[in-house]
């Protein structure tokens, strides 16, 4: 028999309450909400989640067998906006390697307290969350069970933010070594952290897509799309392919290729549904946060693209009440 509270937040997700608007009304916190929808998950009530710019989430009820089949075995994700929203700005981050001795948690937080500072509500992590089996560097966390659990507990956790990732090579070897799915353990611990596959991810957005890649043994190399970020190289690189998208490297965020760890602060632009315009910020979290070089690509989709550079190899401050640092720097 589903008790009077369970039938209550039932209701609630029929109703198309977020999960912020779920957890006033309830007066519980997210994570005792995705406890609550984990128990019943193991009662065989399942759901789909939507996912909005804004850093919500929605539930449904899954009541057919089609709707089940293609949840779970999926290797995409849809992130809603408003019809009359035409720019996402994102924060873009990889190759953390938590568990190894290059680890670098506190740049993590950094990056989720310069998301809060912004208004950025969307992450994009581009794989290698755990520095698994692989023995190139020393770890502080030998095996993979302890990895995967102090990403899940460690990696930080807002009530805004949402992170879109993709898994890598290091995630995949505690799978092909070990036995233990990075994935499936992150369904089951984080609802914030939407990781649907490893090597190669696409996430629709309006009327266009964006490809999160990394690399991984007997992988597939991403499809060219408008955007496509890559999780592996470690340093940061952005070029505009012979199919006309926009491929970038995004850098890592640990110490794990000895030089600075940065992130990139992303503007996509949209109109009529497709990329149009993106601007990349490489973010330094040192004494202050500080921009390291800006570049705006622009009419992507179109044969005559053009690269503009606001500046480079420069060290701008951002984020103190003096500062005179504006988005839009950057006119087409």
């Amino acid at each position: 028999m589903i008790s009077m509270p369970t039938i209550k937040l039932l209701n609630l997700i029929d109703e198309g309450k977020s999960c912020n608007e779920i957890c006033k009304e309830l007066n519980i916190t997210s994570n005792q909400l995705f406890t609550k929808l984990t128990n019943l998950r193991n009662k065989g009530i399942n759901f789909n989640s939507k996912y909005y710019s804004s850093g919500e989430i929605t539930y449904s009820q899954i009541k057919n067998y089609e709707q089940l089949m293609r949840i779970n075995s999926k290797n995409y994700t849809t992130l809603i906006t408003k019809p009359n929203e035409g720019e996402l700005r994102v924060l873009a981050i990889s190759d953390l390697h938590f568990g190894s001795s290059k680890e670098r948690v506190d740049l993590v937080n950094r990056a989720f307290d310069y998301c809060t500072k912004n208004n950025i509500n969307i992450i994009f992590n581009c794989g290698d969350m755990i520095d698994g089996t692989f023995g190139q560097i020393e770890k502080d966390i030998e095996d993979v069970y302890g990895q995967i659990e102090h990403f899940i507990k460690d990696y930080p956790f807002d009530k805004n933010i949402l992170t879109f990732g993709v898994a890598g090579d290091h995630d995949l070897s505690a799978l092909t070594k070990s036995g233990q799915d990075f994935i499936t353990a992150l369904k089951s611990s984080r609802q914030d952290i939407i990781v649907p596959s490893y090597n190669n991810v696409t996430l629709f957005v309006k009327n266009d897509k964006i490809v999160l890649h990394h690399n991984i043994t007997d992988g597939k190399n991403g499809q060219p799309n408008a955007l496509m970020l890559c999780g592996h190289p470690h340093k940061y690189r952005a070029y505009v392919t012979k199919e006309n998208a926009l491929s970038i490297a995004v850098p890592s965020l640990s110490d794990i290729n000895e030089s600075i760890p940065t992130a990139l602060d992303m503007d996509i632009i949209f109109k009529d549904g497709l990329i149009t315009d993106v601007t990349i910020r490489q973010i330094e979290f040192d004494d202050k946060d500080y921009v390291l070089s800006e570049n705006l690509y622009s009419s992507l989709g179109d044969s005559n693209y053009e690269v503009k550079s606001a500046f480079t190899n420069g060290k701008r401050i951002i984020n103190e009440e003096t500062s005179t640092f504006k988005e839009k720097v950057l006119s087409l």
